[in-house]
């Protein structure tokens, strides 16, 4: 949920239990529309390296209208071999609700790998409302390919490395210099829609986010494509970027997806 969107990740699958959650929930349809998009919105890692290996974890909570409708799990890990730091991600999603006229499930895994501020590798699987979701990709000779298997049809997108400046999962807002410039324009690769996008990011203010009693310095940005537009509260502390929250609208709803716990081991 694409997340981090943490913050983000690798795992052991065997380590990290998938998050769920149930509930009975009577919202609006256009609460309904937003679930699928919230979640993606948050899994991606946002994560880079530092020197060090790191395993980062941190869990969010997910709530539309006052109303809790999800929870998702993030976890990276850096490795090393042969001199290349490598940072693996994974993010699990279990949603739940019931509607007056519908109910909705999305339970997902969605992984990756980045190197060298470049994400390599991607896959999303999973389901939604019962539809199938699978999709890897790979950055093999300067070009992004994309493979996406729907009703036992696989379909090829290729997006050249050279039209983007970033994807989604390298989170750029966390350590873009607004010195100069209060407002940035990249390409970026979104994994969520397979497509390039042109995103404004605008720096609000530096703040600090408060989880359990514990605050930890941020800042604050908001971005806007074609696609949506939301707030959020991110830091970069040498060895990953941390999402706390973001906050969101759709044309008649909003959404908030907020970190209740953060982990680190070194």
């Amino acid at each position: 949920m694409g997340f981090y969107f943490v913050y983000s990740e690798d795992m052991n699958i065997s380590s990290l239990s998938a998050a769920t959650y149930g509930s009975n929930i009577f919202l609006p349809r256009s609460v309904y529309r937003l679930i699928a998009v919230v979640v993606l919105l948050v899994m991606f890692p946002c994560t880079l390296v530092a020197n060090n290996p790191v395993k980062t974890q941190v869990h969010y909570k997910v709530s539309s209208t006052g109303l809790s409708i999800g929870e998702v799990t993030t976890t990276q890990r850096t490795t090393e071999e042969s001199g290349i730091i490598s940072i693996h991600f994974e993010t699990r999603t279990a949603v739940s609700a019931s509607f007056l006229w519908m109910g909705y499930a999305l339970d997902t895994v969605e992984k990756g790998t980045i190197q060298k501020g470049e994400l390599i590798s991607y896959s999303r699987k999973g389901r939604e409302n019962g539809a199938v979701i699978d999709v890897e990709g790979h950055l093999e000779h300067s070009t992004f390919r994309l493979d996406v298997r729907e009703n036992g049809v696989t379909r090829s997108i290729s997006i050249p490395r050279s039209s983007y400046d970033f994807t989604t999962m390298e989170c750029p807002e966390a350590r873009i210099d607004f010195t100069e410039k209060p407002r940035v324009t990249l390409k970026v690769l979104d994994v969520e829609k397979l497509a390039v996008v042109r995103r404004e990011y605008q720096l609000v203010r530096t703040a600090h986010y408060k989880i359990a009693g514990k605050e930890y310095p941020c800042r604050v940005v908001d971005f806007s494509d074609q696609n949506k537009s939301a707030r959020r509260w991110v830091f970069w502390d040498g060895s990953a970027v941390v999402m706390y929250r973001q906050d969101g609208k759709g044309d008649k709803s909003s959404y908030s997806v907020q970190a209740t716990s953060v982990s680190r081991d070194l």
